[in-house]
Formats: C-alpha cells, sequence, structure tokens
C-alpha cells in the first residue's frame, strides 16, 4: 500500500510539475468574466492547500506517513504552482503602500462586518462556541488591521 502511495505521490508530482505553463503574457486587459474566474480559482487553490495540509497533520498523526507525504505534497503544488500562475496572471500585488491598502480593507471588513455577522448567525441557531471563535477570530483580524495600518504609516513617512 505504501508504494502505491508513494507511486502516485511521484506520477502526481511529475504530471504537475511537466504540464506547468507559465502565466500568459502580458497584452490586452483581462475580461471581468476572466479575471471573477481567476479570483475563484485562487480562492479553491488556497483552500485546497490548507485543507490538503490539515488532512497531511491527521495522517500523520494516524501513523500513515506515506498518506500525509502525499497530501504535503499536493498542498504545495496548489499554493506555490497552481495558485501562484493564477496571482501571476490577474497580476496580483503592487506597490507595498497599494498591497497595504488592500490589506487593510479585507482585515477591517473581517473584522467589524464578516465575522460579527457570522457571530450573530451563529447565536442566532445556537451554536455558541462557533460564535465565541468567530468573535475571537474578528479581534485577530483587528489587530492584523492595525498592524497593517502601522506599516502603511511608516512606509508613507519614508
Amino acid at each position: 500500500m505504501n508504494r502505491s502511495l508513494f507511486a502516485a505521490a511521484a506520477t502526481f508530482a511529475a504530471l504537475c510539475s511537466t504540464s506547468a505553463i507559465a502565466a500568459p503574457p502580458e497584452g490586452k486587459p483581462l475580461s471581468a468574466q476572466t479575471r471573477t474566474n481567476l479570483e475563484a480559482a485562487m480562492h479553491g487553490e488556497a483552500y485546497a492547500n490548507l485543507k490538503y495540509l490539515r488532512y497531511a497533520d491527521q495522517a500523520q498523526a494516524a501513523g500513515k506517513p506515506a498518506l500525509a507525504k502525499l497530501f504535503r505534497a499536493s498542498a504545495n503544488i496548489e499554493a506555490n504552482e497552481h495558485f501562484d500562475r493564477e496571482a501571476q496572471a490577474l497580476q496580483l500585488g503592487g506597490a507595498n503602500g497599494a498591497n497595504l491598502e488592500d490589506a487593510m480593507a479585507g482585515e477591517h471588513y473581517e473584522n467589524v462586518t464578516m465575522y460579527v455577522n457570522f457571530a450573530k448567525q451563529a447565536e442566532a441557531d445556537g451554536d455558541l462556541k462557533v460564535a465565541a471563535m468567530f468573535r475571537q477570530i474578528a479581534v485577530d483580524e483587528g489587530t492584523h488591521y492595525e498592524a497593517y495600518k502601522a506599516a502603511l504609516a511608516k512606509l508613507s513617512a519614508r
């Protein structure tokens, strides 16, 4: 069984690495639908990366190191190949100030709107532990927002 997993992992890694194609060359601006599709794909790749890392930890804890290795290899491709290529095609990122402002906007939304609403809904549904978790995460997001804000102020002062 372990040899089968190793063979599958090796085959999967070989197929993915040989099929890698660079992001499309710059030219005309991407259509709105292509941008939407790239963003959806990137969300899926990021989620798969983190999900597979969790699966790898669970496999490792269950005494299945070969399975853990397979999940980690897949997670690596999801993040460092697929997501990266899609981010290049989307031309994600820019100047440090703009990146900080974008990060601040996301963290602020999560801090004051998204997680607060999630907590209210979870409470209404009787899921009190999850509601408490959402509220705690909202606080973390506020901390991230403040850190980005301070970094932007420091960057702007130069």
